[in-house]
């Protein structure tokens, strides 16, 4: 399965648009506690003078039957003393950034089940942090622009979220002089902001020896929650609307083509000649349910909506890439909307990064082969995403070894390539 990259030169240009609205730039260095806090914690600790670019989320609603919640698109946010500069991700040409007042930064936590394994009680904590604007609350009671998801975590061990969570919070809560809200109460952030940050979660910790890129390579992919499943976006990517065109084409192609067809059918038959009434009107019956089908694509095409395409979601011990989507965006949750590239986390060997046709792919490694994820236009872009594709794989991991399932097949291939490698050895003797 390959994902095609797409020129993004009109996107990179409102990027940078809104970029420069919060008084920053296209090449500055991002912190993004959604995808790695601890990073971002160290990031706030070493900052200079210059005020930090964060990005946030805002909250989102419950989704319809079947399908998760609406996706929105990130903004960009940058401190001014207890203010804040608020961008919308992409600003049109005359858009202006907003400025408002930051009450505090609100931590709040939730129980997820770890898997679907009936089996299974282990209960993962998903930890947030927030920015709550003045007049706000924490749980959105007002509106969801009263408040900004900056920064998530998802862990089994509840104490261990909750020191990454409060690490990353209580340094941007000092950065914007406000008290920092958490489970033990609203407090000063000077009593967590001076304890070292935590490492990361064993199992999570992937090596990125190269620098992180920058604002304007980073802008299109955003990994959040949405509802309960972490969703990486590619905001640049409009989805199935990108193929609409092409679809109505073949389709109506196929449709002309088929016309003729069905003339001739109707030909033979008055003629008396079955035979070839019956191989006619197969071909045309093929053909008109070939371009019945890909204009039926393409009528779903039109009218999808939403300004961004899920890559993957991951939540519950599985990682399904290309998701169906309903036509405001939502990944779709119903079993149907799994196959093709649905799988167990246990049948997930590694993340790579290969080199492209034009481009760099974040490749899975499974049981069922290579799986391609993104394609990313550079190769410092694909391997910081890799990074966060690892990370967010193991934080949604099942704890156990692998399930039966996955041992025998594991068993097949080893005795598989044993059988061949005494194959050849025997080959090569004669």
């Amino acid at each position: 399965m390959a994902v095609a990259a797409r020129t993004t030169s009109a996107f990179d240009a409102e990027v940078a648009r809104a970029v420069e609205a919060v008084g920053a730039s296209a090449s500055d260095s991002l912190i993004d506690g959604l995808t790695d806090p601890i990073g971002a914690a160290r990031a706030l600790s070493e900052r200079g003078a210059k005020p930090p670019l964060l990005r946030a989320v805002p909250a989102l609603g419950t989704g319809s039957e079947g399908y998760g919640p609406t996706p929105a698109d990130s903004v960009w946010i940058r401190p001014s003393g207890s203010s804040i500069r608020i961008a919308p991700l992409r600003l049109d040409a005359g858009g202006k950034a907003e400025t408002a007042e930051v009450a505090r930064v609100a931590i709040t936590s939730r129980q997820l089940s770890c898997c679907e394994s009936p089996a299974c009680n282990r209960q993962r904590t998903h930890l947030s942090a927030w920015v709550v604007l003045a007049g706000g609350s924490a749980d959105g009671a007002r509106t969801p622009r009263d408040r900004w998801l900056v920064a998530e975590v998802r862990s089994l061990d509840a104490a261990r979220a909750e020191a990454q969570v409060e690490a990353f919070a209580a340094r941007l809560a000092r950065v914007l002089g406000v008290p920092l809200e958490t489970a033990h109460g609203t407090e000063p952030a000077d009593a967590i902001a001076h304890r070292a940050v935590p490492e990361r979660d064993g199992d999570r910790e992937t090596v990125d020896d190269h620098p992180p890129p920058g604002v304007a390579d980073l802008a299109r992919f955003v990994l959040r929650t949405e509802g309960d499943y972490l969703v990486l976006r590619d905001h640049a990517s409009i989805g199935p609307r990108t193929t609409a065109p092409r679809n109505v084409t073949i389709g109506s192609l196929l449709l002309a083509v088929s016309v003729p067809l069905w003339i001739q059918v109707a030909r033979s038959l008055s003629a008396g000649q079955n035979g070839l009434a019956i191989g006619l009107g197969a071909s045309a019956m093929l053909i008109s349910l070939t371009a019945y089908a890909f204009l039926g694509v393409a009528r779903f095409a039109v009218k999808y909506v939403a300004l961004s395409s899920p890559l993957f979601w991951l939540a519950k011990d599985r990682i399904v890439v290309a998701p169906w989507v309903s036509r405001v965006g939502g990944i779709d949750l119903k079993p149907e909307g799994r196959f093709g590239a649905g799988i167990p986390l246990g049948e997930l060997n590694g993340v790579h990064v290969r080199a492209a046709a034009g481009s760099w792919a974040v490749e899975l490694d499974t049981e069922h082969g290579p799986i391609d994820v993104v394609a990313a236009p550079t190769e410092q872009v694909a391997r910081h995403l890799a990074v966060i594709v690892s990370r967010a794989a193991a934080s949604v991991r099942h704890p156990g070894g692998p399930s039966l399932k996955q041992r025998l097949r594991a068993r097949a291939r080893q005795q598989a390539e044993a059988h061949g490698g005494s194959a050849a050895r025997g080959a090569a003797a004669r």
